[in-house]
C-alpha cells in the first residue's frame, strides 16, 4: 500500500465533506458529509497515517472553506551549518518558523518567527523555496511551506515558550528532525539551493 497516495486520497475526501458541511442546506446532505468527515477519521486513524494531534483537530467543523495553510521557515546558514532550534514539547529540531499570520507579509512572518523561536534579528536575502507537503512529507493538512534565506544581523537565543536550544548543524550531522516541519530531504534541497543561487516553486 502506497501510504502516501492513500493520504492524499483521504485528504481529499476531508476536504470535499469540509466544503459539503460549510456549503450544503440540505439537512440530510449535511448529515451524509458529516457522516463522510467520520469515516474518513476513522480511515486515518485504523491505517495510522496521522498522530492523534491531527486526528483532534480533522474532528472539529473547519467552518470555511478548505484550502492549503501557509507556513514560513528562516534558513541560516554560518560556515555551511545550518541554524535549527529544538521544540521543547516534543525535543524534535526545525528550522525556525510557524504558520503566515493574517496581515502580515511572508517576509515579515519569517522575520517575526526567528526572533521568537532563536532570539535572531535578520534580514531576507532571497526566497529559497515554496515546498508543497503532499509531495514530501504529506500530512493531513496540506501546506505551502516558503523558505527563506536570511541573513543574521544579531543574535541574542533564550529558552523561550516553543524552544529550549539552537544549534548550527552540517547536513551530514543532522539531529532529530519534526519531519512535520522539515524533512530531511527539504534541507537538503535548500542547501543546494543556497549553493546554487537558484529557487524551487512546487
Amino acid at each position: 500500500m502506497d501510504k502516501g497516495k492513500m493520504l492524499y486520497d483521504l485528504q481529499r475526501l476531508n476536504a470535499i465533506a469540509d466544503a459539503g458541511l460549510h456549503y450544503g442546506k440540505d439537512v440530510f446532505d449535511l448529515e451524509r458529509y458529516g457522516e463522510l468527515k467520520e469515516v474518513t477519521a476513522a480511515l486515518l486513524e485504523n491505517l495510522e497515517l496521522v498522530d492523534r494531534s491531527e486526528l483532534a483537530e480533522l474532528k472539529k467543523p473547519l467552518g470555511k472553506y478548505p484550502t492549503p495553510s501557509v507556513d514560513v521557515r528562516a534558513f541560516v546558514v554560518k560556515d555551511d551549518k545550518i541554524l535549527l532550534v529544538k521544540d521543547m514539547r516534543g525535543g524534535e529540531w526545525a528550522l525556525p518558523g510557524g504558520y503566515a499570520e493574517v496581515g502580515t507579509s511572508l517576509e515579515k512572518n519569517v522575520l517575526k518567527e526567528l526572533s521568537e523561536e532563536a532570539g535572531m534579528s535578520g534580514s531576507i536575502n532571497r526566497l529559497l523555496a515554496i515546498f508543497d507537503t503532499n509531495k514530501y512529507n504529506p500530512q493531513l493538512t496540506q501546506y505551502y511551506k516558503a523558505i527563506f534565506l536570511v541573513d543574521e544581523l544579531s543574535f541574542d537565543f533564550k529558552e523561550n515558550s516553543e524552544t529550549d536550544e539552537f544549534g548550527y548543524f552540517s547536513m551530514e550531522e543532522l539531529p532529530k528532525l519534526s519531519n512535520l516541519r522539515n524533512s530531511q530531504e527539504q534541507l537538503e534541497i535548500c542547501f543546494d539551493l543556497y549553493k546554487s543561487g537558484d529557487i524551487l516553486i512546487d
